[in-house]
């Protein structure tokens, strides 16, 4: 299925375990950061939640999430692009989802190819509204949407929630948060690893690599990773060994798990179960000289969250506490993963806490781990405030091409529907 869409620029001018260390510095104030679009809601799209990415010209692309108010020409969402320019920005709507078959609300970070072409999931619409995997292609006509895959939620998966990736014979991998064994997880299946490879006429076939029962891991929501040798990284939301815990929508506070290749077929291994005191509902890893690190959303030392090391080894892994999130003034709940910057620190987006705004829980902040001797301390880079700042990130934020740190906040802005901003932080 093949959807166009005609591009509309926006004349909008662009606005300006439990090893713990923690170390809070000075918070960074509204001069610290720039604005670098307001979202306005209707057809400019409303509420950003997804990561950007970047192609090699400096341009951003992403993606704002759906609902009857949350933009777009059909309140499904929308793909958008920002052009850098000498000194500002300008921005354009790519394609506006129907929640049709083109499928709405799209989650996970989009995937850019070497030819321009973005790749991305939506978790609701489809043949069957199960969601979808599309491509999204430049033309001189606009953009055109095709499908590549349809979900059935059965034992093809359902509702893909962490976006895709490529390796590098061009197949894509994913994870849904439903479907495969539909013995498991109350009769609703707890999701799948799948990977997409490209065949004659531009159809795509799936092929599913692991379908998890409940004390493997359950509802995959973020994306996967790869490390050496075409192994396989990622997390599930609920699921593991242990019992029910804080916030988890099933048994379980979630896993880490590793999904290696053969001959045969993939192995699965999970290699962490989550049990408050380490993390609940883990967000994500990223992979960095044989070692994967993320964030959990809630659990720690405070309940709030923390930030983890893991170092994988051939019967399993090693994990290791670096940041329990919430002690007096910290912000609370990391959302998205962590980005590892080029000098070895890690950043990442918290989605409250910090000061008394946004209702008193705080508004979040974009937060940097710097490694200290074994240990690792804590800075805030920025606290949002909630007004025209911004407030409530809820994704990872990215390195631009000058060094410096872009992200998205879901709240906030002059219009009250969330921005896109830049941070002057060298990583």
């Amino acid at each position: 299925m093949i959807f166009v869409a005609k591009i509309w620029t926006s004349t909008k001018p662009c606005l300006s375990l439990l090893s713990l260390c923690f170390l809070l510095t000075t918070f960074a104030t509204a001069a610290d950061e720039t604005v670098i679009y307001t979202f306005t809601g209707a057809g400019n799209g409303s509420y950003p939640d997804t990561s950007l990415v970047s192609d090699s010209a400096g341009n951003l692309y992403g993606s704002t999430i759906a609902g009857d108010e949350f933009g777009g020409d059909y309140g499904y969402g929308i793909i958008f692009e920002l052009v850098r320019e000498k000194t500002s920005w300008t921005y354009r709507v790519l394609y506006s989802f129907t929640g049709n078959t083109d499928g709405g609300s799209t989650n996970g970070s989009l995937t850019l190819d070497s030819n321009g072409n973005l790749y991305g999931v939506v978790s609701t619409g489809g043949d069957y509204y199960k969601g979808n995997v599309f491509e999204l292609s430049p033309s001189e006509e606009g953009w055109t949407l095709t499908v590549l895959y349809s979900f059935t939620s059965g034992s093809d998966g359902g509702y893909p929630l962490g976006g895709v990736i490529f390796d590098k014979a061009g197949n894509l991998y994913g994870t849904t948060n439903y479907g495969g064994l539909l013995s498991e997880c109350s009769g609703v299946g707890c999701g799948v690893v799948f990977e997409l490879s490209p065949g004659l006429g531009g159809n795509w076939t799936e092929t599913i690599l692991h379908s998890f029962t409940e004390t493997e891991g359950a509802l995959p929501n973020s994306g996967l990773v790869f490390g050496t040798k075409g192994i396989l990284y990622g997390t599930t939301l609920a699921g593991g060994t242990s019992m029910r815990c804080q916030g988890s929508p099933a048994n379980g506070c979630g896993t880490v798990f590793r999904l290696v290749p053969s001959e045969g077929g993939w192995t699965e291994t999970t290699l962490h179960s989550f049990a408050v005191a380490d993390g609940s509902l883990p967000q994500g890893v990223t992979y960095h000289a044989g070692k994967l690190y993320g964030t959990t959303i809630l659990g720690g030392d405070y309940v709030w969250g923390t930030a983890f090391e893991l170092t994988p080894t051939k019967s399993g892994a090693t994990l290791k506490v670096i940041h329990s999130f919430g002690s007096g003034m910290d912000v609370t709940q990391p959302t998205g993963t962590v980005f590892f910057g080029k000098k070895g620190n890690l950043y990442g987006s918290a989605y409250q806490g910090g000061n008394s705004a946004c209702n008193g829980y705080g508004c979040g902040a974009i937060f940097e781990l710097t490694p200290n001797g074994g240990n690792w301390a804590e800075s805030i880079l920025y606290q949002f405030t909630g007004g025209n700042d911004g407030g409530s990130p809820d994704s990872t934020p990215v390195g631009g091409k000058k060094s410096t740190l872009l992200g998205t906040a879901v709240s906030g802005g002059a219009n009250g529907y969330g921005v896109i901003f830049e941070l002057p932080q060298s990583y």
